[in-house]
């Protein structure tokens, strides 16, 4: 049966959904790494649905909200993306104390992805990473934002904007200043070098930022890569809140634990992209 709960600092207290384990007890847990925004609001049947299907396989599961997100305290003002990977910490600490394992798995979508890679490497613990549709790059995300805003404004959008104090707002969500520059100084190319864990990259089309990652990585052992071809308009913004349901990679990415030894009990380093 699910939980739902909150954890971490009182001054900035976490919302977290804990699944625990059904059947076999695999001795690793699973925290779900959130993206950021519209992507947030489309993605999370999709996230909820993964950590349903990898409870079943017999890992105990946590999704949750960072601080400024969701049901968590507080909004953005004034949190950087340090703070976010502290709420990781606190998820990984989290579910180790309540699955009573030793070993968390991270698994980050999109925006998700880059921190949890740059969590993997802060916090001892962590057993593996999976990116899922991963943004490479802090600044360029930002970028791209603003490039979606200035387009949008040559079209005469009211609701993407930057305001005078630098905050971008975009498909109803805002991201502070503050927070963009410290985003912007993250980089997978630089982080996953040094992880000394395995990392699988399962993404839903092809892109040259995930051929690129891939390039970077394909002389490391424990890298696994596979294309499940997926709907992946995570932005899209329609009249009535739809969602994404990207079937395909959410069953790729259920198989890769199923399958998939964490390092030191032979770990699987297929490629089938």
């Amino acid at each position: 049966m699910l939980e739902a709960f909150y954890f971490g600092p009182s001054e900035s207290y976490l919302f977290g959904v804990f699944h625990p384990r059904m059947g076999v007890d695999r001795n690793e847990a699973v925290v779900l790494c959130n993206p950021f925004g519209q992507e947030y609001m489309r993605a999370h049947k999709s996230v909820r649905r993964l950590a349903i299907n990898l409870a079943a396989l017999g890992y105990s599961v946590l999704r949750f909200d960072y601080r400024g997100t969701g049901d968590s305290a507080g909004d953005l003002q004034g949190v950087t993306a340090d703070h976010w990977l502290e709420d990781i910490g606190h998820a990984v600490q989290e579910v180790m104390d309540m699955a009573a394992v030793g070993r968390v798995a991270l698994v980050g979508l999109r925006l998700g992805a880059l921190f949890a890679a740059r969590a993997a490497a802060d916090f001892s613990g962590v057993s593996r990473v999976v990116l899922w549709d991963p943004v490479t790059s802090g600044a360029r995300y930002v970028e791209d934002i603003r490039i979606a805003i200035a387009d949008a404004q040559a079209e005469g959008s009211r609701s993407r904007l930057i305001t005078p104090d630098g905050a971008l707002h975009f498909n109803g969500f805002s991201m502070p200043a503050g927070f963009q520059k410290t985003l912007a100084t993250m980089n997978l190319d630089d982080t996953l070098p040094s992880l000394g864990i395995p990392v699988a990259q399962i993404v839903s089309h092809e892109a040259e930022e995930f051929a690129a990652l891939e390039r970077h990585l394909e002389g490391r052992a424990n890298f696994y890569a596979e294309l499940a071809p997926a709907p992946h308009n995570w932005n899209y913004v329609d009249h009535v809140g739809g969602i994404l349901w990207p079937k395909p990679v959410i069953d790729a990415i259920e198989q890769y634990f199923d399958q998939a030894q964490v390092l030191g009990q032979g770990a699987l380093c297929a490629n089938r992209l």
